[in-house]
C-alpha cells in the first residue's frame, strides 16, 4: 500500500470517530432538553401527627413544696423521780403499753419501811382522834383538847401520805398510750437521776416546718396538704392543724403542724415533703402545661381550626401553672381543640394528623 492510501484510510477513521461524537453529543443535548421540557413531579408533603385535648372549665392549684421530718403525735421521756437500784423491768423496746402500764420498778425497802412506820402512827392518830371525838360531843374534854388531838392526827395522815407518795415514785409507769422507743434501764442497774426511756404515741403523726412570708397569708387551719414521702414512693393526706401568724424566735419563717393519720406503711423519722396550695382558681379555662409553647418570645397554643385538622397558632396569657395544667387567661375558649403534642413541628395552615385525643383535658 501506498503512502497515500494509507493516509486516505486514516482520514477515513477520523471521520468516522468525529461524526460517532457529534451524535452522541446531539443526543446528550436531546436528552437534556426533553428531560428539561417535563412536569416537574412535586414531593409527597409529610404530614405530622399529632395530639389533642379540649379546652375546658376546671378548678386549678399551684402548690409550694416545704420539707421536714415525720414525728409521733406525742413523744414523753421517762424520767423516775426516785433513785436505786432495778428490781424488775417489764417491757422492751417496741413494746405497746398503755397509761399507768408499769415499766419496771426500783427497790423500794427502805422507803416501804418509812410508810409502814407512817401507817401505824396514822393508826394510832386515827384512833386516838376519833376516841376524843367521842368524848368531846359528851362535853368530857374541852375544845383545846380536842383540836390538838385532831391537829396532830391530820399531821400524821399528811406524814402518810407523802411517804405514799414517795413509794409509788418507785414503780414508774407509762404517762401516755404509745410505743416503749427507748428503755436504758436493766435488772441490777442504777435508776434515777435522767432519763431511763420514752414512750411515744403514734395513733398520729405529725410534721412540724414553717413557710416564708410569701406563703404564710395562704395558710388556714385545716386546710388539706399532699404529703410525699419519698421512702415509699407515695403521696398522703395531711391537715394543718396548727400556725403561728409569729416567726419563730431568731427566723423570719412561720411555724406550722401537719397531722396525718397513723399508716402502716409511714414510720417516725421518715423525711417528707409537704405540698401546701399557695394559689388555685374555681372555674378556669385550663390545658394540659405541654400545650403552652413559646414561639418568637410569646406563649401560643397551636389550636385546630372548628371542624378540621387545620393548625393555627394563637397568643394567649397564662395564670396558674402547676406543670400539668396551665390556666389560660386569654387566647382560646372553651371546646377549642389545642395540640398537646407535636405542635412544635406544625407548620401553620398545613393539615395535620390527629392520632390521640382527649376530650376532657389532660394527656395519654
Amino acid at each position: 500500500m501506498t503512502a497515500q492510501a494509507e493516509t486516505k484510510k486514516k482520514g477515513g477513521k477520523l471521520k468516522i470517530v468525529l461524526a460517532l461524537v457529534i451524535i452522541a453529543f446531539l443526543a446528550l443535548v436531546a436528552y437534556r432538553a426533553y428531560e428539561y421540557f417535563q412536569p416537574k413531579q412535586q414531593e409527597a408533603a409529610v404530614i405530622v401527627n399529632v395530639k389533642t385535648e379540649k379546652a375546658v372549665k376546671e378548678t386549678i392549684s399551684e402548690s409550694a413544696p416545704v420539707t421536714g421530718r415525720i414525728q409521733p403525735v406525742e413523744d414523753v421521756a421517762i424520767v423516775p423521780l426516785a433513785q436505786g437500784q432495778v428490781t424488775n423491768v417489764y417491757v422492751k423496746v417496741g413494746d405497746q403499753v398503755k397509761k399507768g402500764q408499769t415499766l419496771f420498778t426500783i427497790d423500794s425497802s427502805a422507803v416501804a419501811a418509812s410508810v409502814s412506820q407512817a401507817k401505824a402512827g396514822l393508826d394510832a392518830a386515827a384512833s386516838a382522834y376519833n376516841r376524843m371525838q367521842t368524848l368531846y360531843a359528851e362535853g368530857a374534854v374541852s375544845a383545846q383538847d380536842f383540836e390538838s388531838v385532831q391537829a396532830q392526827y391530820k399531821s400524821t395522815k399528811e406524814a402518810y401520805n407523802q411517804a405514799s407518795e414517795m413509794l409509788s415514785n418507785y414503780t414508774v409507769t407509762s404517762p401516755i398510750n404509745g410505743y416503749v422507743t427507748s428503755l436504758s434501764v436493766s435488772v441490777g442497774s442504777v435508776a434515777g437521776g435522767g432519763m431511763a426511756g420514752s414512750v411515744a404515741n403514734v395513733d398520729k403523726l405529725i410534721i412540724e416546718t414553717s413557710v416564708a412570708e410569701s406563703l404564710a397569708a395562704k395558710i388556714n387551719l385545716g386546710d388539706e396538704a399532699e404529703v410525699y414521702v419519698a421512702s415509699v414512693g407515695k403521696t398522703f393526706t395531711g391537715k394543718i392543724t396548727s400556725f403561728s401568724p409569729i416567726p419563730g424566735l431568731g427566723t423570719l419563717t412561720y411555724p406550722l403542724t401537719i397531722t396525718m393519720d397513723d399508716s402502716d406503711e409511714i414510720f417516725a423519722g421518715m423525711f417528707a415533703e409537704v405540698h401546701l396550695v399557695s394559689d388555685y382558681a374555681l372555674d378556669a379555662l385550663c390545658v394540659s402545661s405541654d400545650a403552652v409553647i413559646v414561639k418568637n418570645g410569646k406563649s401560643v397554643v397551636c389550636v385546630l381550626q372548628k371542624g378540621t385538622t387545620i393548625p393555627e397558632f394563637r397568643e394567649v396569657e397564662v395564670g396558674i401553672d402547676n406543670g400539668e395544667r396551665a390556666q389560660i387567661l386569654s387566647g382560646i375558649s372553651e371546646g377549642d381543640e389545642v395540640v398537646y403534642s407535636g405542635q412544635q413541628y406544625v407548620t401553620e395552615g398545613e393539615a395535620v394528623n390527629v392520632v390521640g385525643s382527649e376530650n376532657a383535658g389532660g394527656t395519654n
